[in-house]
């Protein structure tokens, strides 16, 4: 008989032997001898994801709580913060999500007045993650997604509301009050999607609208007689407009609460607004501003932004700076942003007020013009304008505008101060350009022995930014001055090897190889069409009825980015792209020198006298009969 501490172990010959439990223990207690290292681990450096140990031993505690001080916490917490919880592990989940947590449920919306009660339709977790739960599509997980369709009982991304809305304005009569249950009035919900619409059906209620008919097929083929038969249709249709009846009214008590809720969100972000600006007025004033150069910057977006000065986090988390209130840390950030933006609003106030702001104004801005002038032209394009360059620095305005001293002497040693930290500025930031578009040229396409200049000067080095999308050659992208929105604004390059493609194919046509420069390209002014564009009737033109546009290799770039033919069967015989001549032209229609040029006459004053103060980019024949016309040069000076 076997012992309660041994264990039978069989062996070959069907015969068995008993073992001591103790040696099995003793064994497996030993750790096998571990082999030594000899690479490094991949992974050692790699840092961690997740909760710190500190805020994991916080926590690590709670789901083994009893469930009685679990209750008594959740009682406490809104239907947001329930659903949080629930998301956090399967234990929260298992407990939140069960029916003995019903009451929790209750007890939470009870927490928010005026909250629409739950309907019978839904449960309260669901109901919950409905108006709390997160403003993203139920379909596709687009985001935001704020506006609730409560009749819908779900939230929709506008492609998601195309996709999956059908028009019942075309259903029969019979089928509609078949489907009246779930027919949805569009009112300004659906209106712009399809405006000849006043009614939709939502496909997936469609399909479980189905399957509640196929639930109750067998009991009417069941029946013997037709009123039997009548009888349980009718029971449905009934049961289902009820229910149309109730969601209708549900619906309309849900809507107004949104609106109320809305107008309550509306009414705090305004107040936390107005509690910004005016702390940041405050800050302004005590800098020597005036309330009306304050107000011209109100809509700003670091000032007009729903976000407390004190919405940041806890300065002792950095050493540096823990002797500074989170109000001061927000105002150290947003102050350099703000500054040049408040100087031009005092320039402007002040150039239309006062002659003496005017004389001074014009002594700076003679010293910056004799300065510009002697800058190259890639460092001409990377300058700042006149006024971003005296509204840029708070001494250097602050000296023009508080007129401290009379001889100017004060005046003139910042500005040359000034002037001389902007040619610093500017190489600095013409490497770092260099350096980033250089980074996004493929190795393969570039000798790794060419210089910045040679890599960027080549035609195939085309790039887009993705602020403003404009399709630039390398030089220009690197004086690019980017006017996108006022959230990106500033210079966002990307390497095109769609574009970089098209001018290989342009080269071949032409019989040059890939190390051509734009400039050659430019200089040799060939025309070429693209043959996959229609023929075009233009208006007026009784001789020539349909033509194809003629481009110059910039603009045959651009449109064969702008994504006119991506449904072209490429492996057609037409070919793409055709050189013409002179005499082959006169039936076609030119679309030449692209909208945005990459050259600019030097011999005009740059950027200082100009209404919007930038340079203007033209194509390379523009300005060759510019500096004709108003020069009187036959060669220009351009870049």
């Amino acid at each position: 008989m076997r012992g309660p501490l041994t264990q039978r172990t069989p062996m070959e010959n069907g015969a068995s032997y008993e073992i001591p439990l103790v040696f099995l223990i003793s064994s497996s207690l030993q750790r096998p001898v571990k082999r030594t290292r000899t690479t490094p681990t991949k992974n050692r450096n790699r840092v961690r994801s997740g909760l710190s140990r500190r805020v994991l031993g916080r926590l690590s505690e709670l789901p083994a709580m009893s469930l009685d001080i679990l209750y008594e916490i959740f009682g406490h917490l809104p239907p947001s913060d329930l659903l949080s919880l629930s998301r956090v592990n399967k234990a929260f989940r298992h407990v939140l999500m069960s029916r003995r947590s019903l009451f929790l449920w209750k007890a939470s919306f009870a927490l928010i007045p005026d909250v629409p009660g739950c309907p019978e339709d839904m449960s309260e977790p669901a109901w919950a993650h409905l108006l709390f739960g997160g403003a993203y599509c139920y379909s596709c997980g687009a985001k935001p997604v704020t506006k609730i369709l409560f009749s819908l009982r779900r939230r929709a991304c506008k492609s998601c509301m195309r996709t999956h809305l059908l028009c019942a304005s075309f259903l029969p009569k019979d089928f509609r009050e078949m489907f009246s249950s779930i027919i949805v009035n569009s009112g300004s919900n659906f209106h712009q999607l399809r405006p000849w619409c006043t009614e939709h059906l939502w496909d997936e209620d469609v399909k479980a609208f189905h399957s509640e008919i196929c639930a109750i097929e067998p009991r009417v083929l069941g029946t013997g007689s037709i009123s039997d038969t009548e009888a349980i249709l009718n029971e449905f249709l009934e049961r289902r407009k009820k229910s149309a009846a109730y969601i209708k009214e549900h619906t309309l008590i849900c809507v107004a609460w949104e609106k109320g809720r809305n107008a309550d969100r509306s009414a705090v972000l305004s107040d936390v607004k107005a509690k910004r600006f005016e702390e940041i007025k405050k800050r302004f004033i005590k800098l020597g501003y005036i309330e009306d150069d304050v107000n011209r910057i109100r809509w700003h977006r670091e000032v007009s932004t729903s976000k407390p000065m004190s919405d940041r986090g806890e300065p002792d988390s950095v050493p540096e700076l823990s002797h500074l209130t989170c109000a001061e840390l927000v105002w150290q950030r947003i102050e350099p942003l703000l500054i040049p933006e408040i100087n031009k609003s005092r320039d402007l106030r002040l150039r239309s007020t006062g002659e003496r702001y005017t004389r001074r104004r014009e002594f700076v801005a003679s010293q910056f013009a004799n300065v510009v002038k002697t800058l190259s032209p890639l460092l001409l394009g990377l300058s700042p304008t006149f006024m971003e360059f005296l509204c840029a620095s708070r001494t250097l305005a602050n000296a023009v505008a508080l007129d401290s001293d009379p001889d100017n002497s004060a005046l003139g040693e910042q500005t040359r101060e000034a002037i001389s930290k902007l040619a610093q500025e500017l190489e600095t930031r013409r490497q770092e350009r260099t350096d980033l578009l250089r980074s996004l040229l493929p190795k393969d396409i570039v000798s790794k022995y060419a210089t910045d200049d040679e890599a960027l000067s080549l035609a195939t080095s085309v790039y887009e930014c993705l602020s403003c999308h404009q399709i630039l050659s390398g030089l220009h992208m690197l004086a690019h001055r980017c006017y996108g929105p006022q959230k990106s604004r500033g210079q966002s390059p990307q390497f095109s090897e769609k574009g970089r493609e098209t001018v290989v194919a342009l080269l071949s046509l032409i019989g040059l190889g890939r190390e051509t420069t734009a400039l050659e390209l430019d200089r040799r002014s060939d025309k070429f069409v693209c043959m996959w564009c229609p023929l075009t009737s233009y208006l007026g033109d009784e001789t020539f009825s349909q033509r194809r546009p003629v481009r110059d290799w910039r603009s045959c770039v651009i449109h064969a980015l702008a994504k006119e033919h991506e449904d072209k069967d490429t492996s057609a015989s037409i070919p793409r792209w055709i050189v013409v001549g002179e005499t082959e032209t006169a039936g076609l229609h030119w679309d030449g020198d692209a909208i945005f040029g990459a050259y600019s006459c030097m011999h005009c004053p740059p950027r200082l006298e100009r209404r919007y103060g930038y340079i203007e980019w033209r194509g390379l024949e523009a300005v060759k009969e510019h500096t004709r016309v108003e020069h009187n040069k036959e060669m220009p000076a351009s870049q």
